[in-house]
Formats: structure tokens, sequence, C-alpha cells
């Protein structure tokens, strides 16, 4: 088998020879700088106005607290089950949008419906 692959190999040695190709790994090449069109702002994307964002939908969500339950206990939960968050109820629920809270507030009822009214926003980090 080492026989015929020595043929192959010394038959494609003979080729890049006879082709006047460089049988060397280093090739040169020629490179040059990149050039790019000059781009000017327009006056639509200066930043100032946000209105083509106000109709882009996000995501949101109240926490009352969170819980730390193993295995066990979240196979044990059943209908009736209490499970004991790690906020007092006087502490004010987390708004949370696109996972980032960015407000805290207290629980009240709108129409039947849980809301939250907003008692401090949360400071950018």
């Amino acid at each position: 088998m080492t026989g015929s692959l020595d043929a192959v190999l010394e038959e494609v040695d003979r080729e890049l020879k006879g082709s006047n190709v460089e049988s060397s790994t280093a090739v040169e090449v020629a490179a040059k700088a990149p050039s790019f069109a000059n781009l000017t702002p327009s006056r639509t994307a200066s930043g100032k106005s946000l209105d083509h964002l106000y109709a882009v939908r996000l995501d949101a969500e109240a926490v009352l607290g969170r819980a730390d339950l193993s295995v066990e206990e979240m196979l044990n939960l059943g209908v009736g089950s209490v499970v004991e968050l790690d906020r007092l109820v006087s502490d004010p629920v987390d708004l949370i949008v696109q996972n980032v809270r960015v407000a805290r507030g207290e629980v009240v009822v709108v129409n039947d419906q849980f809301a939250i009214r907003i008692t401090e926003i949360t400071g950018s980090k």
C-alpha cells in the first residue's frame, strides 16, 4: 500500500515541477489597505427622534419574591401548597423588563386585575 502512495506523491511532484509551480509553502500575496466611501449622517439618523421605537413590544413581569426549593420540595407541591417567598408583605415588588429591573412598586387592584403602582425608578448602572 505504501508503494502506491509513494508513486502518487512522486507523480504529484512531477506535475508540480512541470507546471512551474513552486513547491514551497510560502507564497507571496500582494495586499493593500481597503478603501471605504465617506459616510455622512442623514437628518433622520441623528438619534434625536425615538418615534420609530415606540411600537416595539417588551416583556415585563412583576416579581413578588423568590424561593429556594429542592427538587424534592418541588415534587411535593400540590394544590393548596404554600411557597414562602423571601420578601415581606410590606416590601415593594420588582418590575422586570427584558430581564432588567427598571422599577419597584406596590401591588394594587385595578378593574379586578393586579397592577403595580410605581414607587421607585431604578437608576441605570
